[in-house]
């Protein structure tokens, strides 16, 4: 009569058992289909655990920054799949406030080498008629481009009063050709190089949806004809910015036929058209200033769902 009496209690008993297996089983499948978090991605990239790898970026090459300014960062090293703890990137202090990453050439180097479109690169000294160096011209190649990009860094432009600049200025100059040329190539961007500092330090902390655009072609002739600029025109400074603005102009389209503005349609097909997550970024970054919050906010959609598709490839 007991034994019958106990039967209810222990079915009950092994029924809430086996609910607990199952939600514990149901947990454990949860978290794998769960993405890994960005930190925990670069640990087993490089092949440590995550609380030592926090401590010691934090410590070290990512050291004063705020959570969320270490979750940015080590998000910025894994999209370039570079190594914080050689120092490819690190974290360098803003003058306006914030944490700017730094790539270093090593850095540069890698991820350009990277880049599934990569096919080499040349370098072409340009010397003055007294044999001294003034320039140095970067020729990238890539497998889906029929002709190389080019791009000339000058010494009077780019020369700090650095040591390394002053003790081998040719070594820095090749170095400012090739970033300069992989940002032009690749569309690299929210990145610096790492003797740009002077350049961040300087430069104004500000929000590319509040970024007035330049004038177009017709504004500024019209400004440039105008007499009731002319007192502004008289400036050599802004002289010259107009004569750069205005000449030339019959080598390219009219400001009708090339469109002033880059549409939603045009800037999805884009992102369609990109074969790596790098470039979705850098199609993302620039088309910014051209759409509004809402059809920036459907185009961050629709990239999304293009980098799924590039993942599942």
């Amino acid at each position: 009569m007991n034994a019958v009496s106990h039967r209810p209690a222990r079915a009950a008993a092994i029924a809430r058992q086996d609910e607990q297996i199952n939600q514990n089983v149901a947990n454990i499948e949860a978290q794998k289909r769960r993405p890994p978090s960005a930190l925990a991605l670069m640990a087993s990239r490089l092949g440590v655990s995550e609380a030592n790898l926090s401590n010691t970026l934090k410590s070290t090459v990512f050291k004063n920054c705020s959570d969320a300014e270490f979750v940015a960062l080590v998000i910025v090293a894994n999209e370039y799949k570079l190594n914080p703890l050689t120092k490819e990137i690190y974290a360098f202090s803003a003058k306006g406030g914030g944490i700017v990453p730094l790539v270093s050439i090593d850095g540069w180097v890698k991820i350009m080498n990277d880049h599934p479109q990569f096919d080499g690169i040349e370098f072409n000294d340009l010397p003055d008629a007294e044999g001294k160096l003034y320039g140095i011209e970067a020729v990238i190649y890539r497998k889906d481009r029929s002709r190389p990009i080019r791009v000339t860094e000058y010494l009077d432009e780019c020369k700090r009063n650095t040591d390394p600049w002053n003790k081998t200025p040719c070594r820095m100059l090749r170095h400012r050709a090739l970033i300069q040329g992989a940002r032009y190539a690749f569309g690299f961007s929210g990145i610096y190089a790492d003797d740009e500092t002077e350049v961040i330090q300087n430069a104004p902390m500000v929000d590319a949806r509040n970024v007035t655009p330049p004038p177009t072609r017709q504004q500024t002739a019209q400004i440039a004809h105008d007499p009731a600029t002319a007192e502004i025109a008289d400036d050599e400074e802004t002289a010259r910015a107009l004569d750069a603005q205005t000449s030339g102009w019959q080598e390219g389209p009219a400001d009708a036929d090339r469109g002033e503005r880059l549409t939603l349609d045009q800037a999805m097909a884009e992102i369609d058209r990109c074969e790596t997550v790098i470039d979705i970024n850098a199609k993302l970054e620039a088309a910014l200033p051209d759409l509004t919050d809402e059809e920036y906010d459907e185009l961050r959609d629709h990239a999304g769902v293009r980098k799924t598709e590039l993942g599942a490839k």
